[in-house]
C-alpha cells in the first residue's frame, strides 16, 4: 500500500500509486516481506517503508479480519467482534500513520490504544500488531484483562542497554539512547494529561522515538498491557541491522545511522562446482589436463616444376 500522495489545487493530500489487494479477502504475501540493498543500524534511525502490509498482516490473519479502505486510499481492518481495531492512515491531516485500539466491544471505549508517526521503522510496529495476534482471543475476555506495566518496568529493559536519565520530575520520566538520538518518556497523569488525550492518540502515557523533529514517534495508552510494551521495546533495542534500499533513505537516516551495504555470500562449493563445469564446457578441456606445450612453427615453400627448369 503507497503511502506516497500529492496535493491538489485546494490543498487536499490525493493518494498515488497502487491500491492492492488488503482490502480484499485473499491478501498477497508477496508484499509483506522486508527487501533491501543495505543493512541499517540501530533500527530506530532506520525510518519506515513506503508500505504497510508487513505490520498490517499478523491482524490481517487473524480468522476473518475484515477490512475495508477509504476513497483516499487510507486502509482499515477488524476482527469480526470489532474488539481489535487498525488504521493505516496516511491520508490525514496530522502525521500518526498507525492506529491500534483495542476494545471490549465495537461500540465501547477503547481499553487502550497505540499510535505511531509516519516515519516509525515499521519493525517496531509489526512487533506490537505481532503480539497483540498472539495474545487475542475470540472465545474468551482473558487477554483483555492483561496486567499493565508500571514506570520502572517501562524503563528497565532500556537502562539495562545504557540508556540514561535525561529528565525527571514530578511529571515526567524520559531516558535517552546513549547515541542521543532516540528517547523514552513515562508521563504520569496530572490535570493536563487526560485519558481522552490518550485514546485520541493525542498523548501517551508511555512514550518512545526519535529527539528530532524529523524523527518518529510512538504513543501508548496508560492501560495498554505491558506486554506490548515489551515487545516494543524489544524491537527499538534489538542490535540487528534491519535492511533498506539505500535510495530510499532519507537524509536524516544517512547522517545518523550505520549503513552497510549487503555483501554477497560465500561461494558454496556446489557453487565452485557449478563454475568450473561451466568453464570446462567454455574450454572444451577436461579439468586438471595440462596445457599444450609451446608449439614451433616451421615455414615450407615449394617450387613448380616450370619454376625449376
Amino acid at each position: 500500500m503507497e503511502r506516497r500522495s500529492r496535493r491538489s489545487s485546494t490543498g487536499r493530500r490525493q493518494p498515488t500509486g497502487r491500491k492492492d489487494d488488503l482490502s480484499t479477502t485473499a491478501h498477497p504475501r508477496h508484499w509483506t516481506d522486508i527487501d533491501g540493498d543495505v543493512h541499517v543500524h540501530p533500527v530506530y534511525l532506520a525510518g519506515s517503508l513506503p508500505i504497510g502490509d508487513p505490520a498490517l498482516q499478523p491482524i490481517l490473519d487473524l480468522p476473518n479480519t475484515e477490512r475495508h479502505h477509504d476513497d483516499l486510499g487510507n486502509f482499515y481492518a477488524a476482527t469480526t467482534d470489532g474488539r481489535i481495531r487498525i488504521g493505516f492512515i496516511p491520508e490525514q491531516d496530522w502525521n500518526t500513520l498507525w492506529k491500534i485500539a483495542v476494545a471490549p466491544a465495537p461500540f465501547f471505549p477503547p481499553r487502550w490504544v497505540a499510535n505511531f508517526s509516519d516515519g516509525t521503522p515499521i519493525e517496531i510496529v509489526k512487533a506490537v500488531t505481532t503480539e497483540l495476534a498472539g495474545t487475542y482471543s475470540a472465545d474468551d475476555d482473558t487477554w483483555l484483562d492483561e496486567r499493565t506495566a508500571g514506570p520502572l518496568e517501562w524503563i528497565a529493559p532500556y537502562a539495562a542497554a545504557g540508556w540514561t536519565p535525561q529528565g525527571v520530575d514530578r511529571d515526567h520520566l524520559t531516558l535517552r539512547s546513549p547515541d542521543r538520538l532516540a528517547s523514552i518518556t513515562y508521563r504520569r497523569a496530572g490535570p493536563r494529561h487526560t485519558d481522552d488525550a490518550e485514546q485520541a492518540g493525542q498523548d501517551g502515557r508511555f512514550t518512545i522515538g526519535t529527539v528530532k523533529s524529523a524523527g518518529w514517534y510512538g504513543r501508548f495508552s496508560g492501560a495498554t498491557p505491558a506486554r506490548i510494551l515489551h515487545a516494543a521495546s524489544a524491537a527499538v533495542l534489538d542490535p540487528a541491522p534491519v535492511l533498506r534500499y539505500r535510495g530510499a533513505l532519507d537524509h536524516y537516516v544517512k547522517q545518523t545511522a550505520t549503513i552497510t551495504p549487503l555483501t554477497p555470500p560465500a561461494p558454496s562449493p556446489l557453487d565452485i562446482q557449478r563454475t568450473a563445469a561451466r568453464l570446462r564446457s567454455v574450454t572444451g578441456r577436461p579439468q586438471g589436463a595440462p596445457l599444450p606445450g609451446p608449439s614451433t612453427v616451421v615455414w615450407t615453400s615449394t617450387t613448380s616444376a616450370a619454376r625449376r627448369r
